[in-house]
């Protein structure tokens, strides 16, 4: 709504009388000061209105909202506030049927209902279930089985047919736990590359963890509190910082999985983006430190002793 700063402060006026003066509202009280509805009160940036001079404000409320006495009952009945800019440019959205048709609906879609667009906060509770509708992606192991609100799910032939799994968060809402045999390990991968070649035994099961993206990958992980967690993913700043923020909200200790053949990649590594700061006390990562320089995880994907270095995570 294009007067909605405005709006809110012939709203602020008419109901108080006062109104303070600020970077953003000083072009306006320049304006009423000229048309003589308000002037200076006693304290420091302060304009009041000027006796009298209510029905003027009104007319021009009429002239930019017309419906401005609606509308203001309106934003008081859903606990929004007629004196904020931004309650008053979401009127438009807010003025509509909201009522969803289901039990879940995608929060950007109800952000943008119910206030300013899918980016901004919603102007009123939800009346239903908001999700993201994040992907959850993880290849399970041997034997891993899974029930849902439908019923059990053998999950490990799902991925021998498709390669991997792949749940959506709605289908997640339903998940109740899992059954059959269970991994003695868990890793998070977070290149995708790794994630679908890593040659992972039949006792691990590999969650794809894409970058700083790690909701999907967290809400698997504290399905497996028995298991072991191990996060394989580039040698560098950035890939420290993952691990370091699954563990923090999985609260467990970090624990990183490096190949023993690491340092063996140190002449393939290359100049960091961004300058390492505090990192784990192990050899490759205090050489990457001192020479500025990263590995990234790919390059250890055709080498024949990954496998072996999988395989020592579990002795």
């Amino acid at each position: 709504m294009k007067d909605a700063a405005e709006i809110a402060c012939l709203a602020r006026l008419l109901k108080t009388g006062t109104i303070r003066a600020g970077r953003k509202n000083a072009a306006l009280i320049h304006r009423f000061e000229t048309a003589r509805w308000v002037m200076l009160g006693s304290r420091k940036e302060e304009w009041v209105l000027r006796s009298g001079k209510a029905p003027d404000l009104e007319n021009r409320l009429s002239i930019l909202l017309p419906t401005w006495r609606a509308d203001f009952k309106l934003l008081r009945s859903i606990g929004r506030d007629h004196f904020d800019v931004s309650d008053i440019a979401a009127l438009p959205m807010l003025r509509r049927n909201t009522n969803p048709s289901g039990r879940m609906v995608n929060r950007r879609n109800w952000n943008a209902a119910v206030g300013q667009g899918p980016k901004h906060k919603a102007k009123i509770p939800p009346q239903c279930l908001l999700t993201k509708d994040w992907v959850l992606r993880f290849r399970p192991n041997k034997g891993l089985e899974g029930i849902n609100d439908k019923g059990r799910v053998n999950l490990s032939e799902i991925a021998a047919e498709w390669t991997e799994c792949v749940i959506s968060e709605r289908a997640w809402l339903g998940f109740k736990a899992f059954s059959g045999v269970l991994p003695k390990a868990v890793i998070t991968c977070e290149n995708l590359g790794a994630y679908i070649d890593l040659p992972a035994s039949e006792s691990t099961l590999v969650i794809y963890s894409p970058g700083a993206d790690t909701e999907a990958a967290v809400v698997l992980l504290k399905m497996f509190p028995a298991a072991m967690w191990m996060h394989f993913g580039d040698l560098d700043p950035e890939g420290i910082d993952i691990a370091m923020r699954i563990a923090g909200e999985i609260k467990r200790d970090m624990k990183l999985l490096i190949p023993f053949f690491a340092e063996d990649y140190l002449d393939a590594a290359k100049p960091v983006e961004t300058a390492w700061g505090e990192a784990p006390d192990i050899p490759v990562l205090v050489a990457l430190k001192e020479k500025k320089r990263r590995i990234f995880q790919e390059v250890f994907m055709l080498d024949e002793r990954l496998g072996e270095a999988l395989e020592i995570i579990q002795v």
